[in-house]
């Protein structure tokens, strides 16, 4: 059995893995289609080399890597499966290739960090393999299949339709896929996903989520600007500073390097040493699509990368408004209904960055009302945070407002999830009955190293993710965009003949509605009463080749 199977919505080309899988035929590299180009590395000028190479696949081995040796440049080993059945084979010749495939990737050995190798694919056999008139059935192998991965791996299926996606997901809780062997996470899940369905849901993020994708932790950022800027005593000497004086020391140690006639740019002020620090990174985590998947539409981060708004236009393909310190929040709030309040800045924007000491006493003197944004969802939204320590003042203070507030009006009420890596009870109790706390792993054994510590909190990590991973999953129970989809028929059960029925009856309704469409007096009602029913799957029938 798979380690885990994770199923996101989005595209291959950006997701942070070490493994992926792309569909071609028989022969191999050449019979790739350039949708695919781009996951692989190429494009219309690179790789032609590479692209044009046939290598014969056959159903004795259906795959093949293209860096046996390693990919030049970095990114996940590519791999090309053999999807292309002959005419006359179905469905049942699809699992062996995924199988062969999956199995000559956990044999690449471990990954360096020790957690499973995470390998990510596509919804196989649905384009160039002449399968596409029956999604259900793909799915339904597709999900078992991978199910028997080899248990060094975590499968990523990402499937690029919002149609596929509700299928894999109704189908994995109707299989009992992904459920958490613990009852407090599983409850956790539940009620996190009920809340996102009834749009209840908001988001604050912190370092943690982008750990996965390379990222530094806040104290990480903090030692790599240490060393940047050769502070005396470098991340020692700040590890006994508060994070708010550690990064006013830094401040000022920019601050006279912008001025000293050094090497580096003059000018430079700690922001633009930050922007450097994190640099241009390219793939988001896991996490990142995990809670673009939910549709929240109010997300607040103290994060200053791009990694969540890159996550967000892969799974929606719009482009999500940002609220910065330095900008006036009221076009970004009116463009869209979604939001993304970037608390500290961004990376992109060197002069926004809000860090040390003095840019918070500036902060909370300038950009009172953009605080305010994060009170007001405090006050209407159930605020899910994952991966903040909750150590940041700013922060602090204004969740102590809001509990104030609350108080002074004998309201008592939970505004959040805490979402943490490590059990810690003094934290909990901190934030109780505010927020409830759920720890993702055990707090670390006196005497830890430094090594066992990081061991110890990727895995909390990806035990982070597998929740995300099963909220995202009952959240998405309410999505029915292949229900009256014919070409998921076969996901009904065997003995639901009304329900199959009462599918065909409403998508032959929406055919018949486009029909006497043009001519009708009452157009504009029955265009409403078409969106609906399209939007639950009723697609127009294709003419029979």
């Amino acid at each position: 059995m798979a380690a885990h199977v994770f199923v996101v919505p989005g595209t291959l080309d950006a997701l942070h893995c070490d493994d992926v899988v792309v569909s071609t035929d028989q022969r191999g590299p050449a019979g790739v289609r350039e949708h695919w180009w781009p996951v692989l590395g190429w494009d219309g000028s690179s790789g032609p080399v590479e692209r044009e190479q046939v290598t014969r696949l056959s159903d004795a081995r259906r795959y093949v890597q293209l860096d046996p040796e390693g990919r030049d440049g970095g990114g996940p080993a590519r791999w090309l499966l053999h999807v292309g059945a002959l005419a006359g084979q179905g469905v049942e010749w699809l699992p062996e290739g995924v199988r062969q495939a999956l199995r000559a990737v956990a044999d690449t050995g471990p990954t360096a960090t020790g957690l499973p190798r995470r390998v990510a694919l596509p919804v196989v056999g649905v384009g160039g393999g002449g399968l596409g008139r029956q999604r259900g059935a793909v799915i339904d192998q597709l999900l078992a299949e991978l199910d028997r991965a080899p248990e060094t791996l975590d499968v990523v299926l990402v499937a690029n339709s919002r149609a596929d996606y509700a299928a894999l997901q109704a189908r994995r809780v109707a299989l009992g896929m992904g459920r958490l062997d613990d009852e407090l996470l599983e409850e956790t899940a539940a009620t996190l996903a009920g809340r996102a369905r009834a749009g209840q849901l908001a988001v604050f993020m912190g370092a943690g989520t982008g750990v996965a994708a390379g990222l530094p932790t806040w104290w990480g950022l903090l030692e790599a600007l240490a060393a940047r800027l050769d502070v005396p005593g470098g991340a020692e000497a700040l590890s006994r500073l508060s994070p708010l004086d550690a990064a006013e020391v830094l401040r000022r140690s920019a601050h006279a390097v912008a001025t000293s006639g050094g090497s580096r740019a003059p000018g430079e002020t700690l922001g633009h040493h930050v922007a450097a620090v994190l640099g241009t990174p390219q793939r988001y985590a896991l996490a990142h699509v995990l809670l673009a998947a939910l549709g929240t539409e109010q997300v607040i981060t103290t994060n200053f990368d791009d990694l969540y708004e890159r996550a967000v236009q892969a799974v929606t393909g719009r482009v999500i408004p940002v609220v910065l310190p330095d900008r006036e929040p009221e076009d970004d709030l009116r463009r869209g209904r979604g939001w993304l309040l970037k608390l500290h800045g961004d990376a992109r924007r060197p002069e926004s960055i809000v860090l040390d000491r003095r840019s918070f006493v500036r902060y909370d003197a300038t950009q009172r009302p953009l605080a305010s944004v994060l009170q007001a969802t405090l006050l209407t939204r159930h605020l899910l945070v994952v991966g903040a320590s909750m150590t940041d003042d700013n922060v602090i203070r204004l969740v102590h407002e809001v509990a104030t507030l609350n108080e002074d009006h004998d309201r008592s009420r939970t505004m959040g999830t805490l979402l943490t890596l490590e059990e810690q009870e003094l934290t909990a109790k901190l934030w109780a009955p505010e927020f409830t706390t759920v720890p993702l792993g055990p707090l670390g054994p006196a005497g830890e190293s430094r090594d066992e510590a990081a061991a110890r909190i990727a895995n909390a990590g990806r035990s982070l993710e597998i929740l995300l991973d099963r909220v995202a999953a009952l959240a998405a129970q309410d999505s029915v965009h292949h229900l009256l989809d014919r070409r998921y028929a076969d996901l009904f059960a065997a003995g639901a003949d009304e329900e199959r029925a009462v599918a065909e009856q409403l998508a032959g309704a929406a055919e018949r509605i486009r029909e006497f469409l043009p001519t009708s007096e009452r157009g504009a009602e029955w265009e409403r009463v078409l969106e609906q029913l399209e939007s639950w799957g009723a697609r127009r029938r294709r003419p029979q080749a």
